[in-house]
């Protein structure tokens, strides 16, 4: 991946959500390495700085495993996998367990073993409705109230 100078800042939420912002529209905009840098950025200053902003780490890690995975790094997309899910039961926060699960078993069919893929993908695919399941259940809960 080619190196661009970005200046990195993960002092507060609204910065992390912020650059997160402009790394996916760069993604988008098929500017890959900048928006791999800025994440990467985010996630060691995070790491080292922020640790009180570690439920943002999660959403930090899908988008750095996808666009790894985009550019076949599929080790190194597996491992920000594993590292974000790490991240989301340390931090208490399971909003990208689905996501990550269902990236890493793309991964599993990028070297070929289908039969886990398989079954990450239904586990991930489950875990998804449950969250939607126990949305709209918090929702009808609190409309009838």
């Amino acid at each position: 991946m080619s190196q661009y100078q970005v200046l990195i800042s993960a002092d507060n939420q609204l910065d992390i959500k912020t650059l997160n912002n402009v790394a996916v529209d760069y993604f988008e905009m098929g500017l890959w390495d900048l928006s791999y840098q800025i994440w990467a950025g985010l996630y060691h200053d995070i790491q080292r700085h922020s640790k009180d902003q570690g439920g943002l780490l999660p959403v930090i890690c899908c988008n750095m495993a996808n666009v790894l995975r985009q550019t076949d790094y599929y080790i190194e997309a597996y491992q920000i996998c594993r590292q974000g899910l790490k991240w989301c039961f340390g931090a208490g926060t399971v909003y990208a367990i689905p996501e990550l699960i269902i990236q890493m078993s793309i991964l599993y069919v990028k070297i070929g073993d289908v039969k886990k893929a398989e079954s990450l993908y239904s586990f991930g695919k489950n875990i998804f409705h449950i969250f939607i399941y126990l949305a709209l259940l918090h929702f009808s809960r609190t409309e009838l109230l």
